[in-house]
């Protein structure tokens, strides 16, 4: 299964493939954002029919509050199919620079209990 969703001015590039999404760009929509229930639908038809294991990266560089509740969404998506047996491993890319999505990255280490690595870009 794979699906690639074209970013905008105001939400995010998603690609998945074979178990591997990655949610690259801007997440700043003025209005709900859709691409979150896209990636959450397909993420849980995958881990239906999948071998079980999903691996996401997120290199976001700015977010606002509205992604953030939806971002928090497709987190607590990724613990629930953890919880039902899928391998969850999850990279929260930030720039040195970038305190806001560290911490968002760190907020989301802490509060959902499945694998997530922050790493630091230069």
């Amino acid at each position: 299964m794979t699906f690639i969703i074209a970013q905008t001015k105001t939400t995010p590039y998603a690609e998945f493939k074979d178990g591997y999404l990655v949610i690259k760009g801007k997440s700043v929509p003025f209005e709900y954002p859709e691409i979150y229930d896209i990636i959450n639908d397909r993420l849980e038809v995958y881990s239906k029919v999948s071998s079980k294991i999903a691996h996401v990266d997120f290199y976001l560089s700015v977010v606002n509050a509205i992604s953030k509740r939806y971002i928090f969404n497709t987190f607590k998506l990724l613990e629930k199919l953890g919880k039902q047996g899928t391998n969850i491993k999850v990279n929260w890319f930030y720039h040195k620079d970038n305190e806001d999505i560290q911490e968002l990255g760190e907020i989301c280490q802490s509060n959902f209990r499945i694998n997530v690595q922050l790493k630091e870009m230069l």
